[in-house]
């Protein structure tokens, strides 16, 4: 008996002196372990507070995508007319002969009417300007168009002899169109002036509660409603008034008479 216990009282002691060991295992796992576990946890934090000191690379920013619900359809221009259109095909353009544009009007039995326009200078001259209109009807399944093509002769400023067809060239053009009994719906002027005035060449330039008033660097477009039906349209060519106001000033202006009088003294042997 006293043996047994002799070997509990040994087995007891030998737990006592192992038990230690095994703690102090167990706290070096606990708390990081060996000496060479708590230097790398130390370089760690300090590679982690140098990372924090260097400066933030900041994001750039990327817009968010358009949403193309957002994006507003542009109705194209329409560009003005360059002359006589019909039908969105340019049959003459500014500065075309008399003599071309008959070639080209529908009616074989038209007449050129020949006119004479009075201006006066701001010196006080008074001079004959040299016009011609050509006009002629145009039937469509719509439509009843009068169409009044206008020349200028500025060659005539120059010189009383340039006074033949060819010298006329194109400068306007004047339509009014009156539309047809189309039943229902019945088309009105007014829907001439939204579709094919606003939605094709957009907001004008003036609207002076008349005309509706556009303009480029080639020509002066202006439409009106004259009724419920008819519909007036004029067209001029701004090169062609410019060409004419420079043959004005070069002839009758104080500096161009005397240049005529120089020339004139050619002629004149003493």
């Amino acid at each position: 008996m006293i043996k047994i216990n002799n070997k509990i009282f040994s087995i007891f002691t030998s737990i006592v002196l192992i038990s230690p060991l095994s703690i102090l295992d167990a706290d070096d796992q606990l708390f990081g372990g060996s000496k060479e576990k708590d230097s790398g946890s130390s370089n760690q934090a300090a590679k982690q507070m140098v990372q924090e000191e260097s400066p933030i690379m900041e994001i750039p920013k990327i817009s968010p995508p358009v949403n193309r619900n957002k994006i507003e359809s542009v109705i194209p221009v329409k560009r003005l007319p360059d002359g006589w259109v019909f039908r969105d095909e340019l049959l003459a353009p500014w500065s075309t002969s008399l003599p071309a544009v008959l070639t080209i009007v529908p009616d074989t039995t038209v007449e050129v009417v020949y006119t004479d326009e009075s201006r006066t200078t701001k010196d006080g001259i008074v001079l004959p300007i040299k016009r011609a209109t050509v006009e002629f009807n145009y039937v469509t399944r719509l439509t009843i168009e009068r169409i009044t093509l206008g020349f200028v002769n500025i060659d005539y400023v120059y010189s009383t002899t340039n006074n033949s067809d060819s010298h006329y060239i194109l400068e306007s053009v004047v339509k009014k169109i009156k539309l047809k009994d189309t039943g229902f719906p019945q088309l009105t002027a007014e829907d001439v002036i939204k579709h094919k005035v606003l939605m094709e060449y957009g907001t004008p330039k003036e609207y002076d509660g008349v005309w509706h008033n556009y303009g480029d660097e080639n020509s002066i477009f202006r439409v009106r409603k004259l009724d419920e039906r008819n519909v007036k349209v004029e067209v001029d060519g701004l090169q062609i008034a410019d060409k004419l106001n420079k043959a004005i000033e070069d002839v009758y202006s104080q500096q161009g008479i005397e240049y005529k009088k120089r020339l004139m003294m050619d002629g004149i042997d003493l």
